[in-house]
């Protein structure tokens, strides 16, 4: 029997989608929404470690990074070492705000067989109005989301994986959170990480994880929203800490019946957003039709206890989710559907 991944031990207080007979949604904001025949109410979060574990300084990547420009980005001037060959100059033209700069990170371990192929974590970042190449993927103050899966993969949490990332560097693009990567194209992303990566790593298209983080998930026309379009269907899809606009609850809640969801937020720096409607929604949604066995629909309310807890929530779900995901026990088990 499959069963769901389940992910370490964390506080969170969490509303677990898990079918018709799942009538209520609980949040974590001191709100509870009650329905006919509901019994009980969710567990409260387990107390927050007054004392966590310091983090693990970050060392030097055991790997290597690769940089590689969006197919249809216009040529400038000679090539950048590490990049990608140019597009074809008769390439179909892509509007400005739709481009991207590609970076992706393969660990040793993950170049150990460049053929075998592997899962892929694909991180969208939130707003960028510094206009900070890379965030997320060695720009920027936030932290490395390389480190993070480097660290995971090194102590055995999870198997050998591919990082990728696009960042957005127009205003356009990821200026203003509702409308940061307008019409991401998932599937171009891949493609291009695929080419840049030929001879390194193989990517497995059926093991897409895709992580966006704050505005990365908050534009219902791109982002995570139209990830979750692309065929093969993404492995899971792991919404962090967004805008929890209720528009966006049955983009997610919607998604392939193989494809896990979770939705995860904090409340000590941006407790003014519509949760309960989002839940609500997120539920209904959710409950038709509902996913296939063994698949997360999940939302949970979690609390870092470090510094900044909007950024901190980017290992915080990493860490608690990217093992359970990549297990074995997350393959789900769908019906066979003969014609």
């Amino acid at each position: 029997m499959t069963r769901s991944p389940r992910p370490a031990s964390v506080p969170a207080r969490r509303a677990r989608i898990a079918g018709p007979a799942a009538r209520a949604v609980a949040l974590a904001v001191g709100l509870a929404a009650a329905a006919p025949g509901r019994a009980g109410a969710q567990p409260r979060p387990a107390p927050v470690d007054p004392a966590p574990a310091p983090p693990r300084p970050a060392g030097p990547l055991d790997g290597a990074t690769y940089d590689y420009d969006h197919p249809a980005a216009p040529a400038a001037g000679p090539a950048r070492q590490g990049a990608a060959p140019a597009a074809d100059a008769a390439a179909p033209a892509v509007p400005p705000e739709q481009r991207w700069l590609g970076r992706a990170f393969v660990h040793r371990l993950a170049a150990a067989d460049p053929a075998r192929p592997l899962p892929v974590l694909v991180f969208l970042h939130g707003t960028n109005t510094a206009q900070i190449k890379h965030r997320w993927m060695g720009g920027g103050q936030e932290g490395d989301v390389r480190q993070i899966a480097a660290q995971l993969m090194e102590s055995g949490q999870i198997p050998p994986i591919v990082v990728a990332a696009p960042s957005a560097v127009l205003p356009a693009a990821a200026g203003v959170a509702r409308t940061s990567w307008p019409a991401f194209d998932l599937g171009t992303f891949l493609d291009a990480t695929a080419a840049r990566l030929r001879g390194v790593a193989t990517l497995d298209r059926t093991r897409v994880l895709v992580a966006a983080h704050s505005g990365g998930g908050c534009n219902t026309a791109g982002g995570i929203a139209t990830a979750l379009r692309v065929s093969p269907p993404a492995h899971a899809a792991l919404a962090i800490d967004t805008c929890m606009d209720v528009e966006l609850a049955p983009l997610l809640a919607q998604a392939a019946p193989a494809t896990h969801v979770v939705v995860s937020w904090q409340t000590m720096t941006w407790a003014k957003r519509p949760l309960r409607d989002f839940a609500l929604a997120f539920q209904r949604a959710a409950e038709a039709p509902p996913a296939a066995p063994g698949v997360l629909r999940e939302l949970e309310h979690l609390h870092p206890t470090e510094p900044m807890p909007h950024d901190a929530m980017v290992p915080l779900v990493l860490r608690r989710w990217l093992p359970p995901l990549l297990s074995p026990d997350a393959a789900p088990r769908v019906p066979c559907i003969s014609p």
